[in-house]
């Protein structure tokens, strides 16, 4: 097996995104659009023709993974970062440039629409900032709700390197676990406040608590330390125990796989997980998962041929408005941003 270093960008990790942004991509193209979408109550899917579960958890399971690499890499940027600026200008540079273009391509594509929903100069405005969701601002992409979530995420994370916590980060997160399971254990109405269950992501802490241990797994793989660590295994098994409560048995089983396929992606050397056209579909998956839904809707709307050639024309536009705005906006802004970062940042 290769040498594993810590300083490694993952390739596997990037594929990982890539199959994760294609597997939302296609569950928008094939099971909700163009045909308006049914009640939850009535949407179900069968799986291998035999089990039966709930259709939107084929969008949802991708975005788990998501937020387990999530937990993984930003932790990893974290333990990088002396001060809350510095953590906070590395994901703005990695983050919002891209966002205002995808911004920028799916309003301009919504007015070239005359049959799509306007969107208001307010809504345009105040989803720049990419905190819609905290004021109940409607998003101008149904996706952009995730963003949000890995928002909390990243406050939570901010607030153990202002307060100093990042060399107890365990104990932080094993409260965190804790909220997260007795969220997911009482029915509705649950007792904890809608406002600390968005704030602290409680529908989510236990997918991003996962990739933290993993990142931790790895490091200790790394560095040749075989002593168990105690407190990590119970993390991962409040986060087991979490997925165990809240989701149908088979939701559960796919998840659990999930898990075991980011485990070994994230620790091992996978060489399917390398391949060339993998990972550079995990180089252009954050623009693809932010562009693919409404322009796969306008796509689909503006057309009129069979069902399978007017995805694969969304699927080609949404991949061609991906690469664009990964090679014209998100690269070089990100490159220019770091090379030019302020001091008060580092």
């Amino acid at each position: 097996m290769a040498e594993i270093k810590a300083t490694d960008r993952l390739a596997e990790l990037d594929s990982l995104r890539g199959l994760a942004a294609l597997g939302v991509v296609f569950y928008h193209f094939f099971c909700r659009y163009p045909v308006p979408p049914l009640p939850k109550d009535k949407l179900f899917f069968q799986l291998f023709g035999y089990f039966t579960i709930p259709e939107w958890y084929l969008g949802l399971m991708p975005v788990y993974l998501f937020f387990m690499i999530s937990g993984f890499v930003i932790f990893f940027t974290a333990e990088k970062c002396k001060t809350v600026a510095e953590f906070a200008y590395r994901r703005f540079s990695r983050l919002y440039p891209v966002y205002w273009g995808a911004i920028i391509v799916l309003t301009i594509a919504t007015l070239l629409n005359s049959q799509s929903q306007s969107i208001s100069a307010g809504q345009f405005l105040v989803n720049l900032t990419m905190i819609q969701g905290y004021f109940g601002v409607p998003h101008i992409s149904g996706v952009f709700w995730s963003l949000s979530v890995e928002l909390s995420f990243y406050f939570l994370i901010a607030a153990m390197i202002r307060f100093e916590l990042m060399p107890h980060y365990k104990y932080v997160m094993l409260v965190w676990s804790v909220l997260t399971f007795l969220y997911g254990f009482f029915p509705a109405p649950n007792p904890i406040p809608w406002p600390i269950v968005y704030i602290l992501a409680l529908d989510y802490g236990h997918c991003f608590v996962f990739g933290i241990c993993v990142y931790e797994l790895r490091r200790a793989r790394i560095a040749g330390i075989e002593k168990t660590d105690w407190l990590v295994l119970l993390l991962i098994a409040f986060s087991i125990a979490s997925n165990l409560i809240r989701y149908p048995a088979t939701i559960f089983v796919i998840l659990s796989i999930l898990q075991v396929i980011f485990y070994i992606a994230a620790t091992r050397s996978v060489p399917v997980l390398r391949n060339g056209i993998l990972v550079y579909l995990g180089g252009i998956s954050y623009a693809l998962y932010l562009v693919h839904e409404l322009l796969g809707i306008l796509v689909m709307d503006m057309l009129a041929l069979p069902r399978l050639l007017e995805i694969a024309l969304a699927l080609g536009v949404a991949l061609l408005a991906a690469v664009a705005l990964t090679n014209w906006v998100e690269r070089p802004s990100m490159n220019w941003l770091r090379v030019h970062r302020p001091a008060w940042t580092r």
